[in-house]
């Protein structure tokens, strides 16, 4: 019973902290991809020559406030990019709030979790080759489901973690491409001075997830984890393989003299 319910509660933990974490991200790119419409929006209107002096009575709806997907904004582009930098620094900070609080929390649930993999692993290849030589109650085939799905179940926590930083990440990433476009495009000085205020901001502020600095939560780790995963598994199985060949079994004599294999007999000096 205390076995389960360690086993029970170990999950829920790591669940609890993969969906606040979730969410966080999920929230964070919602916002991203908001920002990155209001000027896609700002783009089509250049490129529709639908851009006219400043009005007190004309306004548009256009998608700008990061908490609301419609709000009345003026035509004026230079408002409508100091709005979108102060949305977009306002963005990084919530993100560089949420790498710190959640830091060791996800280096705690990858370190467990490679660990988990990687000898749940070897214990499915261990017994599927033939080599486990240990008693055991359960049979082969409910000994291989269940330590696979345990396999599975952490292989879909760091998928899930990665997964959320990375496209919040590509996202961000998108909205450089997109203030460059309004650039190229952009003839009044005001706007060009924006722009390239929005240019340097965005150079010096990046999105960027980490597990307390020691490795970046991005796709890049799905190689890490794979290079690392065949290491250690490949030298557990080897050291597997040769621990029978290696050892040197023995016996005492009568006499007290050790006996090895190969008819060799060591005595002790009197």
């Amino acid at each position: 019973m205390a076995l389960y319910v360690t086993f029970v509660l170990q999950h829920s933990v790591l669940s609890v902290a993969m969906s606040l974490y979730s969410c966080v991200t999920r929230t964070l790119e919602m916002r991203i991809v908001m920002l990155n419409q209001v000027l896609k929006n700002l783009s089509n209107q250049w490129e529709n020559r639908k851009i006219r002096s400043i009005s007190a009575k004309s306004r548009s709806l256009n998608c700008l406030d990061s908490f609301s997907m419609y709000t009345i904004v003026t035509k004026n582009p230079c408002e409508i990019i100091h709005e979108s930098m102060e949305i977009h620094h306002l963005i990084c900070e919530a993100a560089s709030t949420a790498n710190k609080y959640f830091t060791y929390q996800l280096l705690t649930i990858i370190s467990i979790a490679f660990l988990i993999i990687v000898f749940d692993a070897y214990y499915v290849l261990e017994t599927l080759l033939g080599k486990s030589k240990r008693e055991s109650k359960f049979k082969t085939v409910e000994f291989v489901t269940f330590f696979s799905c345990q396999m599975i179940l952490y292989l879909i926590a760091i998928i899930s973690i990665v997964e959320g930083s990375n496209r919040a990440i590509k996202k961000s990433e998108q909205t450089g491409g997109i203030v460059h476009g309004l650039l190229n495009k952009a003839k009044s000085p005001d706007v060009k001075e924006k722009l390239q205020q929005f240019s340097m901001q965005l150079m010096h502020l990046k999105i960027n997830f980490t597990a307390a600095g020691l490795f970046n939560i991005d796709r890049t780790l799905y190689f890490t984890i794979s290079g690392a995963l065949t290491t250690y598994l490949i030298i557990l199985l080897q050291f597997t393989s040769s621990a029978p060949n290696g050892s040197v079994p023995c016996s005492f004599g009568q006499n007290g003299n050790i006996t090895a294999i190969g008819n060799v007999t060591i005595a002790p000096n009197n």
